[in-house]
């Protein structure tokens, strides 16, 4: 297990041991901090027809034998009383949350438990969502449903009032670095933690696909076009040759640009954020925007403001 996620590990082992885990759960939580890892430890804990514990008496420190056949069913993607659904690039709509309706309803065929594991839960449709509440609000006695959403801020309010929310902190400390460090051959960059929003997972994915040197090349332009090292037109076309290019210039003016303006000219803040803001829209928005010049004209209005 992740070692930020052992804490949690430990209380769900404990709420297991009194039989007192709740029927729904929501992890949220930055991506990459761990959500889907807790929950597919929890739900071969659930599934599990021959828990173990590491002293043989202690029930809190009970864990799956990965042995026995449900464990084995898991683990070979197919297992019955599992139903995982799953919409990375779509919305979660009336039909999927009817299928999950109708399989809870069913019984275990492991006599045990039934899990159902809803990812990406933001994208419920609002009828969805609504469609979902009976089923949380009725949750057959083995069933247990797990959400797991990066922006709970996008559930409907009463949906996430019938959800117990198990938030996983971010991680941005020596530990989590340490973590990335042990984990990959590559040097870690300082801002790497803090522009994956404390997500060591993202992190480590970035890192060993060389995402995040490009990143860091990237940022070390912006800061180099703000103080007049590097011309306009290069600074766009490298700016320009990411698909990150909003998460980078956001990232840079959060973490550099404004604090800097912040210091010496406090009162063009509304101003940039202006700019910044009407950048993002006219970006997402826009069809066919000559982006370059978009950004050309973004880039020298920031620049300005800092003399």
């Amino acid at each position: 297990m992740l070692p930020w996620l052992q804490p949690y590990q430990a209380q769900f082992r404990a709420l297991m041991a009194k039989s007192s885990l709740a029927h729904a759960l929501l992890f949220t939580g930055p991506e990459g901090v761990g959500k889907t890892t807790l929950a597919n430890w929890l739900i071969a804990s659930l599934l599990c027809t021959n828990t173990t514990s590491t002293n043989g008496t202690n029930a809190s420190d009970a864990r799956p034998c990965e042995h026995c056949k449900s464990c084995l069913l898991r683990k070979a993607g197919n297992h019955a009383d599992l139903l995982i659904v799953d919409a990375t690039n779509t919305s979660i709509g009336v039909d999927a949350v009817r299928q999950i309706s109708l399989f809870m309803q069913s019984t275990a065929q492991q006599q045990k438990n039934k899990l159902v594991l809803l990812r990406n839960a933001e994208r419920l449709t609002e009828a969805a969502a609504n469609a979902l509440l009976k089923t949380l609000e009725e949750p057959p006695q083995n069933g247990y449903l797990l959400l797991l959403s990066p922006y709970p801020a996008r559930l409907t309010a009463t949906l996430l009032s019938r959800l117990q929310n198990w938030p996983l902190a971010a991680q941005f400390d020596s530990h989590a670095l340490h973590w990335l460090e042990q984990h990959s051959n590559r040097a870690v960059p300082d801002f790497l933690l803090s522009y994956c929003s404390g997500g060591p997972l993202k992190a480590l994915s970035m890192l060993e696909s060389g995402k995040a040197d490009n990143i860091q090349s990237l940022l070390q332009t912006l800061e180099k076009f703000f103080t007049e090292q590097v011309a306009l037109p290069e600074a766009v076309k490298q700016l320009l040759a990411t698909d990150q290019v909003a998460a980078i210039l956001g990232f840079y003016i959060r973490k550099t640009y404004l604090p800097q303006l912040l210091q010496h000219n406090a009162e063009r803040l509304p101003l940039a954020h202006q700019y910044y803001m009407r950048w993002c829209r006219d970006e997402q928005n826009i069809l066919g925007q000559n982006k370059s010049l978009a950004l050309s004209a973004l880039l020298t209005e920031l620049r300005r403001l800092r003399h």
